[in-house]
Formats: structure tokens, C-alpha cells, sequence
């Protein structure tokens, strides 16, 4: 089964961490595996597990493109040890695979940040439950008397090749 990675790029103001946690709603765009067609705003979560038709796996996400087909399409969210991470301000400018979706039938084509994200501060302030909808965010760091920022979010899949 392919498993995609998903990696961000971003660019940090006095924030030293990126995170979200695995549990979060993801909101996927994506596109038949043997096909063309596509859907945008399918929200998986690994808190969800569904079970699979004609098989004894599970999944986060069970689909069907065409109305009425057989053909089933899943995701799983994981984690990849040493691979999948969260963004540091080391990082900034570069892409970083935060999160990996084991797809079968399907293929991720576009990501949309929502809320759920978790920043820290340079001054270690710690902000939860950030919105990215709007794909940048700012707020004020009291510990360090400064304006904090994520700017310029850009994402993209990238095929694992474990």
C-alpha cells in the first residue's frame, strides 16, 4: 500500500515548534487511484476506524468514488518513526513531513490546515488549538514581549519510499 507523506513549509516568526497532533481532523482533497475522478474536503481522522468490505482490516477513511460501485478506497493516518515530525524553527523555509496517510485506491492530492495546530513560542509560550485556515496566524508572546507568527503555509504529498 502507498503511504504519502504530508509536508509542510512555512515560514516562522519568534516560534521555536509546529505541531498537531496525530488525532486531528485532517481535510484531504483526493484522486481515484485508477482514475480521474476527485473529491475535495474528505476529513479522515485516526480516531475513526471503520471496517473494510471482504476484509478483516480497518481503516480511518472507507469511500466510494462512483455512486453505487464496489470498489472501495481507504486511509490510514500514521506516524513514521524518524521520518514524520514536527516543524522547528530550524526549519524554516524548508518542506518537513509532519504526518503519513497509507492510502489504497486513492492518492492525496491537496491539504486544507484547519484548527487543532500547537505553537511554541521562542519565549516559550505555548498557544493551542491554532486556526491555519486562513494559512498564517499571529499572536503575542507576554514571556518575551514579542509578536509570534506563522506565515506562508504551503504543503504537498510526497510518496514514501520506506
Amino acid at each position: 500500500m502507498p503511504t504519502f507523506l504530508l509536508c509542510i513549509k512555512v515560514e516562522l516568526d519568534n516560534v521555536e515548534n509546529l505541531s498537531i497532533p496525530a488525532t486531528a481532523h485532517w481535510c484531504l482533497d483526493v484522486k481515484e487511484g485508477a482514475g480521474s475522478e476527485e473529491k475535495k474536503g474528505v476529513y479522515v481522522t485516526s480516531l475513526e476506524e471503520h471496517e473494510l468490505t471482504g476484509s478483516k482490516g480497518t481503516a480511518n477513511l472507507v469511500m466510494k468514488f462512483a455512486k453505487g460501485s464496489k470498489k472501495e478506497a481507504s486511509v490510514n493516518v500514521m506516524e513514521v518513526k524518524g521520518v514524520t515530525r514536527p516543524y522547528t524553527a530550524e526549519d524554516d523555509g524548508k518542506f518537513v513531513p509532519i504526518i503519513a496517510f497509507e492510502c489504497r485506491g486513492l492518492e492525496p492530492i491537496g491539504f486544507h490546515p484547519e484548527g487543532g495546530w500547537n505553537v511554541v513560542s521562542g519565549g516559550g509560550s505555548k498557544f493551542q488549538d491554532v486556526d491555519l485556515k486562513e494559512l498564517e496566524w499571529t499572536d503575542y508572546c507576554d514571556k518575551s514581549s514579542a509578536s509570534v507568527g506563522v506565515f506562508g503555509f504551503e504543503s504537498k504529498f510526497q510518496l514514501h519510499r520506506g
